[in-house]
């Protein structure tokens, strides 16, 4: 079954990044309650979680000043508590982090890898099934719950966009299992016919060290081979170590995006 095609179309963007970037920005419009295109971008809002970053954010394609940005975040955020801004241009990023830094926001700095290369060694990826809904949701949840300051409240919204956001997307959930038959790592794969993102890769705890995250984002990159995406990238944050594991199997840095929040 060619399951990415239903929402496979033409991209203005020609050029590998922009792919990725309008790819990205399709998917969160997705989830999203309700989409504003504005000059430089597009507003998400979504007051039925309004806990989830994600689907409340300001997401500008082309460049603007800090003191730009920050107005222009008070307005068309306002009925939130906080204020979230994600930069795409690549040029206007670095300047903005140094700028956002010094006025205190948190600032979360997410490299875009695609693969490009062969991986320095096989993965194991017999070990990887294809995952239920609700089974993945559980291992998401712990996932989540490794976040000390997350309330009950943010989880169970957390865990409804992970949900729609999936559904939205029609992604392919994929993990591996413990012999008990429980997930115990997990991952998701989207795509819309020519490109695919892997995405969401996570292992429990005590099933860590045992190389099933490779199987995961191996076999992921795989199968959007076989449904014929010519372009599959992953997303890292820039300062984790999981990027170093994703170069090993074969994805280049290809771009940035920057995420600003105030609380």
């Amino acid at each position: 079954m060619d399951r990415f095609r239903p929402h496979a179309q033409p991209s203005p963007a020609v050029d590998p990044l922009g792919r990725v970037l309008a790819f990205m920005r399709a998917s969160f419009v997705r989830s999203a309650d309700a989409t504003r295109p504005i000059e430089a971008g597009v507003v998400l809002s979504t007051p039925s979680m309004p806990a989830v970053w994600a689907v409340n954010q300001l997401r500008m394609k082309d460049p603007l000043g800090y003191q730009a940005l920050v107005a222009l975040a008070d307005e068309q955020l306002a009925d939130f508590e906080y204020r979230h801004i994600v930069v795409e241009d690549q040029l206007a990023g670095p300047g903005l982090e140094q700028a956002f830094r010094t006025a205190g926001w948190k600032i979360e700095r997410e490299l875009l890898m695609g693969l490009s290369s062969a991986p320095d060694r096989p993965a194991n990826v017999g070990v990887v099934d294809e995952a239920e809904e609700d089974e993945w949701l559980e291992v998401m949840a712990r996932w989540y719950g490794e976040d000390p300051d997350l309330g009950t409240d943010a989880l169970a919204q957390l865990l409804a966009h992970s949900r729609r956001d999936a559904r939205a997307n029609r992604d392919r959930l994929l993990g591996v299992r413990s012999g008990d038959g429980r997930l115990v790592a997990i991952t998701k794969l989207r795509g819309d016919g020519s490109t695919a993102q892997v995405e969401d890769v996570y292992t429990v705890p005590e099933a860590r060290g045992r190389g099933y995250a490779r199987a995961l984002v191996s076999r992921a990159g795989e199968l959007a081979r076989v449904e014929g995406h010519d372009l599959i990238f992953i997303v890292a944050d820039d300062e984790g170590w999981p990027k170093q594991l994703y170069e090993r199997i074969g994805f280049r840095p290809m771009g940035r995006v920057w995420q600003f929040h105030r609380g």
